[in-house]
């Protein structure tokens, strides 16, 4: 099992590494590489008043995409690199709605959002699975998971904001309670 440190650059906790510099043991963040410091373990995000936005992914250069897209969309957007993390950061973090990758090593998008969805605190959040795979059955195996939408890979910076949006619409109309 991995450490995982609060990441300043990531925003968010993720898994780290340990390597050696000279006589000393550093660390850094694994999805990044930013180096962390065990004085900010377990820090969690200052509060914008933005919505913000966990993105589980385990494509790094996807997750830098994903955050430029958001945050130029005034969302602040919080990365974890696999599902566990993702899980982690999500009950640390609380975020307005979840973007979770499906194909994933270790533990799967539709794993991660039964987790999700069987977790008191998390179980109301929106999730949106989002994959490359090619599955006409993409859409059923997701909600049957518990997922609020999908959407498919590669997709266009403005249909993921539109999506975020339905999906936080559709939350907003849930009843309470």
């Amino acid at each position: 099992m991995s450490v995982t440190y609060f990441c300043p650059h990531c925003d968010s906790n993720q898994p780290s590494f340990e390597y050696r510099e000279g006589k000393s043991l550093k660390v850094r963040c694994m999805t990044c590489g930013f180096p962390v410091d065990e004085d900010v373990t377990d820090k969690r995000p200052g509060d914008s008043g933005k919505p913000k936005i966990l993105c589980i992914d385990d494509d790094m250069l996807l997750l830098g995409l994903v955050r430029l897209t958001l945050e130029g969309a005034a969302f602040d957007a919080i990365t974890a690199a696999d599902g566990p993390s993702g899980i982690e950061t999500a009950r640390k973090v609380r975020p307005s709605l979840i973007l979770l990758d499906v194909m994933m090593p270790g533990m799967d998008g539709f794993e991660v959002c039964r987790r999700m969805r069987a977790d008191p605190i998390l179980k109301d959040i929106p999730i949106i699975i989002v994959t490359a795979m090619v599955d006409p059955k993409l859409n059923v195996k997701g909600f049957q998971a518990g997922a609020t939408l999908a959407i498919q890979k590669p997709y266009d910076p403005r249909k993921l904001i539109a999506t975020i949006h339905t999906a936080l619409a559709l939350k907003a109309k849930r009843p309470t309670g």
